[in-house]
């Protein structure tokens, strides 16, 4: 039987200290700091577009880095197998010969891309997230409270 084996997979953060994720249910990006998405006070993390709260923050890109990474441990795992089998059987009547190892897929670290995100400070909470234009001109949820927020020009005067 086989241990369980953990890996450890590196997201970047941007200059500003933010981490891109991506909300599992309606796909928009958002990017808050490593400490608020690991405050153990702080719940939840709501999608500022859907205001939901999805069950993975997790972006395509982490996710098929992370498949990458376990389909070439499985690889070695049964590289290993075949070739333990194969010294195990060499001098009784069954004889194994291992084919050719299964290779492996490149799993190359997460490079920060560009983007277009813009931060924006929560007056409910008092903290800060990137979101997207569109998302800030709109106005969306906070993605620490799930709080309706519109967006407030202070310059715009209502006649």
């Amino acid at each position: 039987m086989v241990a369980d084996t953990t890996f450890n997979i590196s997201i970047p953060s941007d200059s500003d200290g933010f981490v891109f994720l991506q909300c599992s249910l309606c796909g928009e990006f958002f990017k808050i700091t490593p400490s608020d998405l690991e405050d153990e006070s702080q719940l939840h993390i709501w999608c500022p577009k859907c205001g939901l709260t999805p069950d993975s923050l997790i972006t395509d890109e982490v996710r098929e880095l992370a498949m990458r990474i376990v389909n070439n441990h499985v690889s070695d795992l049964l590289n290993d197998f075949g070739k333990n089998l194969s010294k195990s059987l060499k001098n009784g009547k069954i004889k194994f010969k291992p084919g050719s190892k299964i290779k492996k897929d490149a799993a190359d670290p997460i490079v920060s891309k560009l983007d277009n995100l813009e931060p924006r400070i929560y007056e409910c909470c008092h903290k800060e997230a990137k979101i997207s234009p569109s998302l800030k001109m709109e106005g969306g949820y906070c993605p620490f409270c799930g709080e309706m927020c519109s967006y407030v020009n202070k310059w715009h005067i209502f006649f």
